[in-house]
Parts: C-alpha cells; sequence; structure tokens
C-alpha cells in the first residue's frame, strides 16, 4: 500500500501532493469532513452546501490536494468570478478595496486592492462556503505544512487557469492553522468581523439567566413580561409545506434592511430545508398573538449544533416590537439544554446586542493575493 503522511510526520511525498479542481460539489465530500479533525463546523456538510446554492456568485468549485493514494486530504470549496458581485459583504473587490467598510467589514484595513480597479483582480478564486466561512476540510486540514503546499499549488493553479486573483474570506477560527499558513507565505491577512457563538453552558433558564449582568437579567425579564402582557404567546412547531405567512414576514426583514422582497425566493429556502433536513430537525419558533404570527425564528439542529437559519417579523404591528429576541434567543435559550444543544452559532452583525446576551466573539479573517506577484 502507498505510504500516506501522518499528521505531524516529517514530509518525505510533498510532491505526490497533487492538486485537483472539480465543479461544484463532489460526492465524496461529506467523507473529506468527516476525516477533519475536530472541530469542524456542522455548516461544512454537503446539505448545508446545498441550501445556499446561489449564495455565493460564479460558478462553483471544490479544490482538493490527492496524496499518493489517489484520495483527497485537504479541500478547500468556493467559487470563480467573472466580475464583482452586488453583494458586496462577498464580493472580493468590495472588501478587500475598502469599499464595504460601512457594513462593519475590514473597517481597520489594510485594503490591499484599494487602488486597483475590478479588472485588475477578476477573474477571481474566492475560497468561501455558502454559510459565510472558509475552512480546509480533509485528513490534513489542520496540517500545517500541508496546508503550505496546498497554497503553493493553488497559486500556480489559478495562474495556469487564468485568474488574476485569490481571496479566502470569513477565516473561521476552525481555519487558524491555514490562516497562520497565509501569514507565513507573505499574504496580507485582514481581521474582517466577528463571529458571535452561544455556548450553552446552562441547564435551564435560570441557569442562562445566572450567565448574565444583573441589569440585563432586569431587562430581560421586563421584556418577557411586557411580550405576555401584551397576550403574545412564544411557542414552537414543526415546518409546514406551505409557509405563506412566515415567507411574508421574511420578505418585511428583508426590506427593513434594504433589500427587495422576493416571495418566490423565500418561499423555495423553505422548500430547499425541507427537503435537505428532516422535520425533526427542524423547529419554528413563533411569537403570537390572538391567532397571528407577529415574529418568527426556524432553527435546523445538526448534532450538537441549533443553527438559526430564517427570521422574519411583522412590522406593521406595534406588538412585534420584542419578538425578534423572544424568538431567536430566550425560546431557543430555555429549550436547548433538553434537545442536546452545545451550541448556537448567531453569526455575523449586531455583535454587541449578542454579546450582551452571553454570545462570545470569535474574529473572522480574510487574505487575497492578486496573481502578477502583487499583494
Amino acid at each position: 500500500m502507498p505510504h500516506v503522511r501522518q499528521l505531524g510526520e516529517p514530509e518525505t511525498t510533498k510532491a505526490a501532493l497533487a492538486i485537483e479542481a472539480e465543479p461544484g460539489v463532489p460526492g465524496s465530500w461529506d467523507d473529506i469532513v468527516a476525516a477533519t479533525p475536530a472541530p469542524v463546523p456542522a455548516t461544512t456538510t454537503d446539505r448545508w452546501l446545498r441550501l445556499a446554492p446561489k449564495r455565493l456568485p460564479g460558478e462553483r468549485v471544490t479544490i482538493s490536494l490527492r496524496g499518493m493514494s489517489g484520495e483527497p486530504e485537504l479541500a478547500l470549496h468556493g467559487s470563480v468570478m467573472t466580475g464583482p458581485s452586488p453583494n458586496t459583504r462577498i464580493d472580493p473587490y468590495s472588501i478587500f478595496s475598502g469599499a464595504s467598510s460601512y457594513q462593519g467589514l475590514a473597517t481597520e484595513g489594510p485594503h490591499p486592492w484599494r487602488a486597483l480597479e475590478p479588472g485588475d483582480v477578476y477573474p477571481c478564486l474566492l475560497v468561501l462556503m455558502p454559510h459565510y466561512e472558509a475552512l480546509p476540510v480533509g485528513r490534513l486540514a489542520k496540517d500545517p505544512e500541508a496546508c503550505a503546499v496546498l497554497l503553493e499549488r493553488l497559486r500556480q493553479w489559478a495562474g495556469e487557469q487564468g485568474l488574476r486573483s485569490i481571496a479566502f474570506e470569513y477565516l473561521a477560527p476552525e481555519a487558524a492553522v491555514l490562516t497562520d499558513a497565509l501569514r507565513t507565505a507573505g499574504w496580507p491577512v485582514v481581521e474582517f468581523a466577528a463571529r458571535c457563538d452561544l455556548h450553552v453552558t446552562w441547564s435551564d433558564f435560570d441557569g442562562y439567566m445566572d450567565t448574565l449582568s444583573s441589569r440585563r437579567r432586569v431587562r430581560v425579564r421586563r421584556e418577557l413580561r411586557a411580550l405576555e402582557e401584551a397576550g403574545v404567546r412564544v411557542g414552537t412547531r414543526a415546518l409546514r409545506d406551505e409557509e405563506a405567512e412566515l415567507v411574508d414576514l421574511r420578505c418585511q426583514l428583508v426590506v427593513k434592511y434594504g433589500g427587495t422582497a422576493d416571495h418566490a425566493k423565500e418561499a423555495s429556502m423553505i422548500r430547499r430545508l425541507r427537503s435537505c433536513f428532516g422535520d425533526d430537525e427542524i423547529t419554528v419558533v413563533t411569537a403570537e398573538r390572538e391567532g397571528k404570527t407577529l415574529g418568527f425564528g426556524v432553527f435546523v439542529q445538526d448534532g450538537g449544533t441549533w443553527m438559526p437559519t430564517l427570521a422574519g417579523a411583522d412590522y406593521t404591528d406595534p406588538h412585534s416590537r420584542l419578538t425578534y429576541f423572544a424568538t431567536l434567543f430566550y425560546k431557543p435559550i430555555e429549550l436547548a439544554p433538553e434537545r442536546g444543544i452545545r451550541i448556537i452559532p448567531y453569526g455575523l452583525g449586531s455583535w454587541q446586542a449578542k454579546q450582551l446576551r452571553g454570545c462570545v466573539a470569535a474574529p473572522l479573517y480574510g487574505a487575497a493575493l492578486r496573481l502578477d506577484g502583487h499583494l
């Protein structure tokens, strides 16, 4: 049997690590993820990648390093972009030129592409998964030497494809070894933002409240009492085949934050949720008053992770004012221990509000390289 280098073993077969690119997500993707040393975010598996098929701009691609056995030892997922994306939270040129700073991204820089035009960096290989995280997967994902080889091979491959740049976005804490390899290779590593995670360490809601400051405890109790006095009831139910009411509330939230209401798109997301996950994995948390839904959050359980996936509210009704944190935080927090939840990833944005409610912020990084040799 051919020798395959073990983690930490002195490398004698660097030349045998060959790079390979294939469109989309390979059928063996979940096997590659399963071989990754812990910790690995639940959202790296195939069904999570399929849940948001159009979130990444350009053509999806998987890049892998294969060892002497021919099996993938290390892999990245992303897309090849031929030009800028209107989504400035993803678009590499917008972020690395500083144009996305107004969204709280890479506000401190450096902005290595500030003096460039979009045509200077596209087409670009964007290394990113649909849930705003970049990290390598595979048996050698946390091997510093393998990550260094990956960057070397990746740069060579991208140049051969006629690409002008490579960008890594939202390098997660689980990608620390790769992030260090990028620094060592001379890439400018930029702090983008922070990811907020809530680690479940309590056994009941009172235990959660004990983790908060006394001022915050008073505030939470006041909010919950106000909802109760207004006749708002917070509960859970299953996700149904048709969810016209939730779709409408979701569209209201999108419009509130500057987007365009697209009922067909939101309904399609609900159908994909039902196709990618079982009924017992999906929970809808609702805030209702007199039979009307005022706000909701959809959570998907994947092992010990409870992922907030969709939310919405009726901003035309004043009684919806306090339902966001009730449906997205307080009720899930109450239910999490009995469901075996260890972590609720609350993702990007509203970092201060999330930290006040117990979340821990972990930095997310990015790195970008122009292939003419300029950083």
